[in-house]
């Protein structure tokens, strides 16, 4: 019997965190795929310039992207 590895085709998550802002590792961000993390914090201290309601624009590649 010969043992086989299994290949997942789902991508493995970053288990870091780390606000793009602040530079502190976090166990949840707000994140794109684009890679710009940021913390709620920093979000909550941002806000006038990223989000407008329930949607925020990440300032690396303008995406528009869902709070929560």
């Amino acid at each position: 019997m010969s043992e086989e590895k299994k290949e997942t085709k789902y991508r493995k998550r970053k288990k870091k965190h780390i606000c793009h802002c602040c530079k502190k590792e976090f166990p949840y961000c707000f994140s794109c795929p684009c890679g710009f993390m940021i913390c709620e914090a920093c979000f909550k201290e941002n806000t006038w310039g990223l989000s407008n309601g329930p949607t925020w624009i990440c300032p690396d590649c303008e995406r528009i992207r869902m709070t929560y």
